[in-house]
């Protein structure tokens, strides 16, 4: 039986004796001693599409706008390091600027990877925090980036598990907040920081992570909580190795610890549960569309029930949507038009363009579409609902929705989906992956060379040298 535990009363400061790293100290332990001989072939195998699809995203943000501020203001005075930013031969930096400015691309359009029960997007932090610290030694190995990888996907999953509902509710971004569990296990796994190094790692990261949601209402700075997310991963692994010290029970604290200060209540046991035998790699999903996650049910369900009856956008009077309360507060709240992440944010607008478009990608988010009175005038139609019997199904169902569409002509429609497309129950195939992958990075380095970085990623753990990789993403 799963015990939820409620953070204490933040008045009683006392702590009677040292609180015991129980799970803190396990995870590390995992973290430190993981191998590639250890990991099931169908979890490397989704690792790597993680690496692929998080290496597209990435890419393609490297076409928009945030990259050209990313750059203006990062690198004057910073370019005689030894980490790449991804998709420029020219710019060289530190490990902790090029995790900012690679996870921050990686989480630039939506795209990126989503574990829909932890609430985490763990690919970008993990993979920008472990490639520039992997940069610093010329002897890693395609096997040793992969091993980290999956460090990092089964760390900031587990923490997810335990407390990514109500930190959501809560206000926290959870990518930002738990994301720096994430490049902390990639990067110290990278390190090959020993058990206790990696056990400070995640104490230093844990103290260091923030976010705030509200950044979802038009601030371009909710793209970067994935980007600092990677940096104080890769601070936190460097500093480590040094010897600093992080909290040592990061995640058992009872007051000023990592779960007691983030979330209302938290299940304390997902931290460590079966590490080594339950591998949540395999949970984490693929995006089919360029919004939030938490969109995607309705967006699917409301595309496949068009292609099923035959009715246009113009057709639809209105669409009641009902959905968990955590989906109708993080994406249920009326749209104004801003900037391009608050369309992408908003379950009206994402799902009116997929009516419209009959499509929901990178081409749907164009600045010009952010106010077409098209758009606006079907996504005021939109009624959006939390609904208790979703609520209490638990955390497994807080993507399940219920759509009834009614027509002009008095028809209506109605349809269910359990989870999204894309997500562990409904995933996506290795190809559509890769069809994702080389769409978007086609678009920024050219067919030729995202072919061959597909074939280079999918053959990463025969690399005895990562020099090939850092060429492919440079263009050196």
């Amino acid at each position: 039986m799963t015990v939820q535990q409620m953070a204490p009363d933040r008045t009683d400061k006392q702590r009677a004796e040292p609180t015991a790293p129980v799970h803190t100290q396990a995870l590390a332990e995992f973290i430190s001693g993981l191998s590639l001989d250890a990991i099931p072939a169908e979890v490397q195998a989704q690792a790597k599409l993680d690496i692929l699809d998080t290496l597209g995203c990435a890419l393609f943000g490297r076409g928009l706008p945030i990259a050209g501020t990313l750059e203006a203001a990062f690198r004057p005075g910073d370019q005689n390091g030894v980490a790449s930013v991804w998709g420029d031969a020219s710019w060289r930096t530190s490990p902790a600027t090029a995790a900012f400015v690679n996870g921050t691309l990686v989480h630039s359009f939506e795209l990126d990877d989503l574990h829909h029960v932890a609430i985490l997007h763990p690919g970008g932090p993990t993979l920008a925090a472990a490639c520039a610290v992997a940069e610093l030694d010329a002897r890693r190995t395609g096997a040793d980036l992969l091993v980290a990888h999956v460090a990092g996907l089964e760390s900031s999953s587990r923490i997810g598990l335990a407390a990514g509902v109500p930190l959501l509710l809560r206000g926290w971004h959870n990518n930002g907040v738990l994301g720096v569990i994430a490049g902390a296990a990639g990067a110290a796994r990278v390190l090959g920081l020993t058990p206790v190094q990696a056990q400070n790692a995640l104490g230093i990261a844990g103290s260091l992570a923030c976010g705030l949601m509200a950044a979802q209402y038009g601030a371009m700075v909710k793209r970067a909580h994935a980007g600092n997310a990677a940096q104080v991963g890769v601070r936190a692994g460097l500093l480590a190795q040094q010897d600093f010290t992080g909290i040592a029970a990061v995640f058992e604290e009872p007051y000023g610890g990592f779960y007691s200060t983030f979330a209302d209540e938290y299940v304390m046991a997902e931290t460590s549960k079966d590490l080594g035998t339950r591998w949540e790699t395999l949970n984490v999903g693929f995006k089919p569309f360029s919004s939030c996650g938490s969109t995607h049910s309705t967006v699917g369900l409301v595309l496949d029930l068009q292609r099923e009856h035959g009715f246009g956008a113009d057709d639809v009077a209105m669409v009641r949507v009902d959905a968990s309360t955590a989906t109708a507060e993080h994406v249920g709240w009326r749209y104004v038009p801003d900037q391009t992440i608050t369309a992408q944010m908003n379950l009206s607008f994402a799902s009116s363009v997929a009516l419209i478009d009959r499509e929901c990608f990178v081409d749907q988010f164009a600045d010009d579409r952010l106010t077409d009175p098209r758009i606006l005038a079907l996504a005021e139609r939109f009624e959006i609902h939390g609904d208790a019997a979703i609520d209490a199904k638990g955390r497994d169902a807080r993507h399940e929705v219920r759509v009834r569409i009614t027509l002009h002509d008095g028809r209506e429609i109605a349809g269910h989906a359990d989870a999204a497309r894309g997500s562990a129950r409904h995933p996506l195939s290795a190809a559509e992956v890769s069809d994702k992958f080389t769409d978007l990075a086609s678009r920024r380095i050219g067919a030729a060379r995202a072919a061959e970085l597909l074939d280079t990623v999918d053959a990463l753990e025969q690399l005895d040298d990562l020099a090939p990789l850092w060429r492919l993403l440079t263009g050196e």
